[in-house]
């Protein structure tokens, strides 16, 4: 049996275009379930600590997503849809790529391998920058960089080895190159497990200051992303009209899985980064969305990718 529910507009907005705001009631029940998702782990821990770490909390998170959606794992819910409905006696596989979608995703990784290879003026390479010529980095971004106390995405650790061979940096609202080269970077860690490092309190403070953003209702129209990723996950979700992405109703995707599989290519061969999800999200929220790169963008990133510790990196998946 589907564990899939519709849902109205007025209960979120990342993935289709909202249309009224929350009733009290529903603020109440939303605060409660994430009180619920965040802090579960210390009922185990016969009061040995009273703030959970970040891992207790993160698993804290999955068993409240798991209650919502019985029979499914969390290595499943990087598929979206297909792995939201338990399939007695076999597992959730993906859906294959079209014929149209792999030759997209063939182009974009031999781009993005093209600007990886290429020769600096010094000699060097962005390959020369990262141990095993990137294979497996991916995996462990974003950072905390202790030395400029900043959280360091994969796009800034790129354009942070071009500029120390006095390259030009690569904007990163240019998605046509910064998106077939973060995938590309993205595919030498294909199938490795996400391994995000909260090694210090000051990396604690900005996956905490993620945390924030992750649960802060934003906009017009009163959103988190929590609203649709933790409160409605498995849910479907009626689409606009006016979203030219969606065509008809779309399962909300739980926050667990979310961040193995970005970039995405999406329909007519368009990369589109995580980052730059957050920004659509944010408008549909009603709320003016970050930069490209800001630290709260950066911050949401680390934390969001956390939350999928240990499971496998899937490249250009497609976005529907």
């Amino acid at each position: 049996m589907s564990h899939l529910h519709r849902i109205g507009h007025d209960a979120c907005c990342v993935d289709g275009v909202p249309q009224g705001r929350h009733r009290p009631h529903a603020r109440r029940l939303l605060a409660a379930v994430l009180v619920l998702c965040l802090l579960l782990p210390t009922a185990n821990l016969a009061s040995a600590q009273s703030i959970p770490s970040p891992e207790q909390e993160r698993l804290g998170l999955i068993q409240a997503i798991q209650s919502r959606l019985p029979g499914t794992q969390p290595r499943d819910w990087g598929l979206e849809a297909d792995g939201l409905t338990p399939v007695a006696g076999s597992n959730v596989q993906a859906i294959p790529l079209n014929a149209e979608n792999a030759t997209n995703s063939a182009d974009i990784l031999a781009i993005g391998k093209k600007l990886w290879d290429r020769k600096f003026k010094n000699g060097k390479s962005l390959a020369l920058c990262f141990p095993n010529g990137g294979k497996r980095v991916a995996a462990t971004y974003p950072q905390y960089d202790a030395k400029t106390k900043l959280v360091v995405t994969l796009e800034m650790a790129i354009n942070r080895c071009l500029q120390l061979h006095r390259e030009p940096e690569i904007e990163v609202r240019n998605i046509a190159l910064i998106g077939p080269l973060a995938a590309y970077a993205r595919s030498l860690s294909q199938g490795q497990r996400l391994a995000l490092r909260i090694g210090s309190a000051s990396a604690r403070d900005k996956l905490e200051s993620g945390k924030a953003l992750f649960t802060r209702r934003i906009g017009q129209q009163n959103f988190a992303c929590a609203s649709c990723h933790v409160l409605h996950a498995g849910a479907l979700l009626a689409v606009g009209e006016h979203d030219s992405l969606r065509t008809s109703a779309t399962t909300l995707s739980p926050a667990i899985g979310q961040a193995t599989s970005w970039p995405r290519l999406e329909p007519g061969g368009n990369v589109r980064t995580l980052q730059m999800q957050y920004q659509r999200c944010m408008k549909r929220s009603g709320a003016e969305p970050f930069e490209l790169g800001a630290e709260e963008l950066n911050n949401l990133e680390y934390y969001h990718t956390f939350l999928s510790n240990a499971l496998p990196i899937r490249v250009l998946a497609v976005q529907r």
